[in-house]
């Protein structure tokens, strides 16, 4: 079978069945040229008499083409596991800005090549992810949708950081909309749980590089919990904010301005010693982030990136949380509430034509 022909593998092979739960498959979702992620499943559209939903399917068909296929067949299948009970902890805390998991199971599919067990999750159907949101706004830039997804993404990690969780992966594609004012946190197959071991916890750089924190991209990693993944989490939260208003991400907007000798991939030394060069290149990159900026949104949002995204992953997260004694330091109960003020002000015209 070609690499390239997945006409009966049986991942691909879904449309028209019927599944447990009435669930029928309607047709598959093509994968996007710009997609990050999600290279081992297949989506689709599934619908029900009270509506539609997506599902993902587990394609095991990669492990069967490498010369590993026990290990990586393991490996798939322990994420996969390891996603469904995140999953079910999140609903049975009703983390209402982390996307709904509706279903799950597992099928045979007749007629497939090969293996032909699928295992599968269905989740409430997204509207799409902000990267097209974004790009739809084009020139006439919406502060208040902006500030509101923030306030939503900040929420979903909140409400998962409270639950033991640290999302891990967050970046544009994976922060969902739903409706013209509604945001929620999807992709929790890079979550780390506190009190349960993860498939991926041995990986210096669980989620996406391109958005990852430098020091996992320096291979310094914490080993507090706290201060590895929630520290993680606030990074990303910070890099999210610059996107959503520079178009570029804090790693991007950072390594732009790290010399070449000081990059991830050429430096031996300690993480401590390429700090100070990363601070350099952090400002720089702030600087260029506040220049883009709406002069009334400049002393909200520049503090906000600078404790976020400190270089420092023992020093991210607001001064008046880590100077209060016995607090939690990575908590994002204040940003929470910041964004929802700002986003509330956006909503009624404080923040139209201030550019």
């Amino acid at each position: 079978m070609s690499s390239r022909d997945v006409s009966r593998v049986a991942a691909h092979m879904l449309t028209g069945l019927e599944l447990p739960g009435g669930w029928l498959v309607v047709e598959k979702v093509e994968r996007a040229k710009d997609a990050t992620g999600g290279n081992f499943s297949v989506g689709y559209i599934v619908e029900r008499k009270r509506g539609k939903a997506f599902l993902k399917a587990l394609d095991y068909s990669f492990a069967f083409s490498s010369d590993n296929t026990a290990q990586i067949l393991e490996a798939m299948t322990s994420a996969h596991n390891f996603e469904v009970e995140v999953l079910g902890h999140c609903a049975q805390r009703r983390m209402d800005r982390i996307v709904l998991a509706l279903d799950q199971g597992e099928l045979v599919v007749d007629g497939a090549e090969g293996f032909g067990n699928v295992s599968y999750l269905i989740f409430e159907l997204a509207d799409g992810d902000i990267r097209h949101a974004l790009a739809s706004i084009g020139a006439a830039f919406d502060y208040a949708w902006t500030l509101r997804m923030l306030h939503h993404a900040a929420g979903g990690l909140w409400q998962m950081h409270r639950g033991g969780l640290a999302h891990q992966d967050l970046k544009p594609s994976n922060v969902l909309t739903f409706g013209p004012a509604s945001s929620k946190l999807g992709d929790l197959g890079r979550a780390s749980r506190r009190d349960v071991a993860a498939p991926h916890d041995g990986l210096t750089c669980a989620g996406d590089p391109q958005y990852a924190p430098p020091e996992l991209l320096y291979r310094h990693v914490p080993k507090d919990w706290a201060a590895r993944r929630q520290a993680c989490d606030m990074y990303l939260l910070g890099s999210l904010a610059m996107f959503a208003f520079s178009g570029a991400s804090a790693t991007a907007a950072i390594l732009a301005y790290v010399p070449d000798a000081q990059r991830p991939q050429n430096w031996a030394d300690s993480y401590s010693a390429v700090l100070p060069h990363l601070r350099v290149a952090f400002a720089r990159a702030v600087d260029e982030f506040e220049s883009g900026l709406p002069v009334a949104l400049v002393s909200e949002l520049v503090p906000m990136v600078r404790q976020l995204c400190d270089p420092d992953p023992t020093l991210r997260g607001h001064p008046r949380t880590r100077a209060m004694r016995n607090a939690t330091p990575f908590s994002l109960e204040r940003y929470v509430s910041q964004l929802d003020l700002l986003a509330r002000r956006a909503e009624i015209g404080l923040y139209r034509d201030v550019a």
